[in-house]
């Protein structure tokens, strides 16, 4: 499937891994309902660096200089966010300090990154034969996942329009705004921005992996249509504030769209879903499985994969209607009893039918788990919103509540299409 003895095949997917680790970590710690102490977030940070490093000395026992190669591709990565911080307040605007920041920051975690591989090198776990793509795609599973918290906190407290242009930020580049006015709403749309930004970096990079290192053509096909639905999404997301392709600053010459805000949500789970297929295809036990055998369930749960999935994109839909515009509130009551009922149903099978079937049987007890706490979410949900649209305000409880509830149904769907992979990869109706 790739060519594992590419002794330099590690960088790149755990370099990717330590960045996208530390923007979550930096992701949380900013919220402005956290805002943790710069000298916790630092010590957070370095932590993350010092694990990725060690891992990467004990996976492929490739002494100090496998951590540096991780840690440069993630100081690298890093450029995305560190022009934030050092902009002095103008448009586009960049501090003397630069000059010394960022060589400063590619030195600082590659060496750190190196120093724990030294470490790490000394407890081998051979890395000889590991499926690196299989991580890649892990990876920007995470950022994936990530990416849609993101979305939903800004659904969630009102945010999307808090910005007023794109692609700039109030007229400064998207890299280059100023950490100090990312506050409030500002914030959690900003940072939404720049996740879609390093979600779209990853897709790309896991896509030119595959199409070098993978012999398959239909899952080189699979990550093109991933490339080209995160262009897409982060297009529409784009447009949802503009209404159309301006560089204007001005609020009179924006036209936001309700209609691209709501598809932009749902094709945004749907990627989170496209993500996981890849995670599926690219994992270790998936590639060296036997052929698929005869089993008379297989055509019955084929069927029932498809009614599963197909009812919840439905569900999505009316589910981001509801949460932009307050409406179609009975639909989506209704579809989520039947959504319910089909992946018990669903889970139940993959449980109790495939006896020594590891992934099948996971993802059947997974997803009857999942679908038990996004029924307990859907009801506080409704609960703390009586129904309507958040506006104004939203306390913190709504935003939590119905943020994961929004994610809890991309994660359903995910696992929905992981199970229907799995199970046709392993078995073919008799």
């Amino acid at each position: 499937m790739e060519k594992i003895g590419n002794d330099e095949s590690y960088a790149v997917p755990m370099g990717f891994g330590m960045a996208v680790s530390m923007w979550a970590v930096a992701y949380v710690c900013r919220l402005p309902a956290v805002l943790a102490p710069s000298w916790l977030v630092l010590t957070l940070l370095l932590a993350v660096v010092l694990w990725w490093g060690f891992s990467a000395g004990r996976w492929t026992g490739g002494g100090w200089p496998a951590g540096a190669r991780a840690g440069l591709v993630a100081a690298i990565l890093n450029m995305l966010i560190l022009g934030s911080l050092l902009t002095s307040g103008g448009p586009g605007t960049v501090t003397p300090s630069a000059l010394l920041w960022v060589p400063g920051s590619l030195l600082a975690i590659a060496g750190l990154a190196a120093a724990a591989s030294g470490a790490g090198s000394r407890q081998p776990d051979s890395g000889v034969g590991r499926n690196w793509t299989g991580l890649f795609a892990k990876v920007a599973m995470l950022a994936t996942f990530l990416l849609v918290v993101a979305g939903g906190l800004v659904t969630s407290n009102e945010a999307g329009l808090a910005v007023v242009d794109w692609p700039n930020t109030f007229g400064s580049n998207m890299f280059l705004f100023p950490l100090s006015r990312m506050t409030g709403g500002i914030y959690y749309e900003h940072a939404h921005r720049l996740f879609g930004a390093l979600v779209g970096l990853t897709t790309i990079g896991l896509a030119i992996r595959l199409w070098r290192f993978d012999d398959r053509g239909w899952v080189r096909r699979l990550a093109t249509v991933a490339v080209g639905v995160v262009v897409v999404q982060g297009v529409l997301g784009g447009l949802r504030v503009t209404g159309g392709f301006t560089l204007s600053t001005s609020e009179a010459d924006m036209a936001p769209s309700i209609a691209l805000a709501v598809t932009h949500g749902v094709l945004g789970q749907v990627f989170l879903s496209l993500v996981a297929a890849l995670v599926v295809v690219t994992a270790t036990a998936w590639i060296e499985a036997p052929a698929a055998e005869p089993r008379v369930s297989a055509a019955g749960d084929r069927t029932l994969h498809a009614w599963l999935i197909g009812i919840l994109l439905l569900q999505l839909v009316f589910g981001a209607v509801q949460r932009h515009l307050a409406q179609g509130l009975i639909i989506h009551i209704s579809i989520a009893a039947v959504v319910v009922l089909i992946a018990v149903v669903a889970g139940a099978r993959a449980w109790g039918l495939y006896h020594g079937v590891r992934p099948v049987q996971q993802l059947g007890r997974l997803i009857m788990a999942v679908v038990a706490v996004q029924v307990t979410l859907g009801i506080a949900a409704l609960a703390v919103t009586q129904g309507r649209a958040v506006v104004g305000h939203p306390s913190t409880l709504e935003v939590t509540i119905a943020t994961a509830h929004q994610v809890t149904g991309a994660f359903l769907l995910a696992l929905s299409v992981a199970l229907m992979l799995w199970t046709r990869r392993l078995f073919e109706p008799e």
